[in-house]
């Protein structure tokens, strides 16, 4: 398996994961606009925090350790949080 083919399948596990999770505790989440923003920006700083898993795994840690102990839960929190933006943006709207 390509690299590229293994990252595509980790990011659609990591959404599938999100997505379960918002619709397995809907009631965990932000109820307002600037709480949900927040948490997309702290899924942005955790994105920016993904870099040095490819240190880790350079230092022989372990790609299956780093891969499934960093990746996959920052993934799914990113996911997770523009789930939860789009839920509070909907939300909000007139009905």
């Amino acid at each position: 398996m390509s690299n590229e083919a293994f990252l595509l399948t980790l990011a659609s596990g990591a959404a599938l994961l999100a997505l379960w999770f918002a619709m397995r505790y809907p009631g965990l989440g932000p109820a307002s606009l600037g709480g949900a923003f927040l948490h997309v920006a702290v899924a942005m700083l955790v994105g920016t925090g993904l870099a040095p898993t490819t240190s880790l795994v350079a230092a022989g840690i372990g790609a299956f350790v780093a891969v499934f102990t960093v990746a996959l839960p920052a993934f799914t929190y990113m996911f997770l949080a523009g789930i939860w933006l789009a839920r509070v943006a909907v939300q909000t709207l007139p009905h």
